[in-house]
C-alpha cells in the first residue's frame, strides 16, 4: 500500500485575531510573560523643537525561554525615532518567560509606547500574540500596517518552500492543519511567526520551521517599501493510495 502525502497552503490577510495563546489567558496552566524591570526613555528634546509634541509607537518582540529577547519588530510609529526609542528602551527590560504547563516556552508580546513631552513616556503592554492596528498619523515619516491588497503588485514570494510531512505520522492516515500568523518587513523577510491554531504540535511545529525560512519581494506601497501582517493556513493530507 502506498501514501500519498499533500500540504495545501492557503495565505490570507488577516484583521487582529483571536489567537491560540490568547485562549490560554486566564487559564491556569499558562502564565503570561511578565517584565521584572523596565527603563522607559525620555521623551527626545529634538522633537518639541520640531514642534512634535506627542507620538506612539508599537512594537512586538519574542522572547524565548530563559526570558532573553529573540527579535524586536517596530510594527508601527507616527515618527522613526519613537521607534528607535522604543527599541532601545525595550533591549534593556528583563522578563521572565511565560510558562506553560509550569515550563518555560517561547511568547510574543506587542507594546505600545506613548510619548508625550508633557506627561513623559509610558507603557502598556498587551496580549501576547495578539498584533494591535494603531491609527497612526500617515505622514512621510510614519509607519503602519498594509494589507496585501494596498500593495503596488500584490505579495510575491522568492522563497516559499512546503513543510514536511511530520515522520511520526508518515504510513498512517492521519491529516492536520497549522495555521501561522506572522510579518512580512520592509526587505521582504519574515518575522515572528508564531501559532493561531493546530491539531497537533508535530502539524504547527512544521508550519512554523517552513514560514520561518519563507522570503518574499520587498511589499511596497506607492513605491515605499511597507510591512504587512499575514495569516498562514496549511492543511496536511496523509492519503492511502
Amino acid at each position: 500500500m502506498k501514501h500519498s502525502f499533500s500540504i495545501f497552503i492557503l495565505l490570507i490577510c488577516i484583521t487582529p485575531p483571536l489567537t491560540a495563546q490568547d485562549r490560554e489567558i486566564g487559564i491556569e496552566n499558562f502564565e503570561s510573560l511578565r517584565v521584572l524591570d523596565m527603563n522607559l526613555p525620555r521623551y527626545p528634546q529634538r522633537m518639541t523643537f520640531e514642534g512634535i509634541y506627542n507620538g506612539q509607537a508599537t512594537l512586538v518582540i519574542s522572547v524565548d525561554e530563559s526570558g532573553s529577547i529573540i527579535d524586536v519588530f517596530q510594527e508601527s510609529y507616527s515618527h522613526p525615532e519613537f521607534g528607535r526609542l522604543a527599541e532601545k528602551s525595550l533591549r534593556t527590560w528583563i522578563f521572565q518567560s511565560a510558562k506553560l504547563n509550569g515550563e518555560p516556552v517561547v511568547s510574543i508580546k506587542p507594546f505600545i509606547f506613548n510619548f508625550d513631552d508633557k506627561r513623559g513616556v509610558f507603557s502598556v503592554g498587551m496580549q501576547e500574540a495578539a498584533a494591535s492596528f494603531l491609527k497612526i498619523d500617515r505622514s512621510s515619516e510614519s509607519k503602519r500596517l498594509y494589507n496585501v491588497d494596498d500593495l503596488d503588485n500584490g505579495l510575491k514570494p522568492d522563497v516559499m518552500g512546503q513543510p514536511f510531512f511530520p515522520e511520526e505520522f508518515k504510513g498512517r492516515s492521519i491529516d492536520g492543519n497549522a495555521t501561522v500568523i506572522f510579518y512580512v518587513d520592509e526587505e521582504g523577510k519574515t518575522r515572528m511567526p508564531h501559532l493561531e491554531d493546530y491539531s497537533h504540535p508535530s502539524f504547527g511545529k512544521a508550519a512554523l520551521n517552513t514560514v520561518d525560512h519563507w522570503k518574499f519581494k520587498v511589499p511596497t506601497v506607492k513605491g515605499r517599501p511597507v510591512s504587512i501582517q499575514l495569516r498562514q493556513t496549511f492543511i496536511f493530507s496523509n492519503k492511502s493510495s
